[in-house]
């Protein structure tokens, strides 16, 4: 039905929840292809969850597909843990950015689970200590992967550079004061 209709429709963009499983919850042969059935029957744009990527059959050949599509995935690190039980360096994250797939941070459920983005970014900085460089980029998936159109993706773009570089400069301001009044010991002679 997804093929059908994404053939029918192919300006229409998908996002599936896929490899929404973990361990235990199924047998192991149940967590074998749902990501991989969603970008290769269902044509999905994104991936929600895929947190049983390690269990799908060949799951570095779908890792590349990953990447080499641009098919980023959701990381709902809040939803994962209540509901899967699956948090820390259980969570594939580190996986996906070994292997280069793209992903997004995302709250999958905040009327549930009550959090919102601001919350899914603290757990995201907290647990797995990425540099800014990678925050920075994280934030800019958001939007480069978003179902945005080319004209509204742009803009919001253009709009979060600046913001970026507002941030930065304030932050350097900051930096220069208080290397300006740091201590530094007097040299004896």
């Amino acid at each position: 039905m997804f093929r059908y209709l994404k053939n029918r429709f192919p300006d229409v963009h998908l996002s599936l929840h896929a490899g929404e499983l973990a361990s235990g919850m199924v047998p192991p042969e149940y967590l074998a292809n749902h990501i991989r059935y969603a970008v290769e029957i269902a044509g999905a744009n994104r991936i929600g969850h895929g947190v049983d990527i390690a269990r799908e059959v060949d799951a570095l050949a779908l890792l590349r597909v990953l990447r080499e599509k641009e098919i980023p995935v959701e990381i709902n690190l809040t939803s994962n843990d209540f509901i899967l039980g699956v948090k820390g360096n259980a969570h594939p994250i580190k996986l996906y950015q070994r292997y280069g797939v793209p992903f997004v941070i995302s709250s999958d459920d905040p009327g549930v689970s009550r959090g919102d983005l601001t919350h899914e970014f603290l757990i995201f900085v907290t647990t797995y200590k990425p540099s800014y460089a990678t925050i920075k980029k994280t934030v800019f998936n958001s939007i480069r992967y978003s179902f945005l159109s080319p004209d509204e993706k742009s803009s919001a773009l253009q709009d979060l550079r600046s913001r970026f570089l507002n941030y930065e400069s304030e932050i350097a301001k900051i930096e220069k004061e208080l290397h300006k009044h740091a201590y530094t010991p007097k040299k004896q002679h």
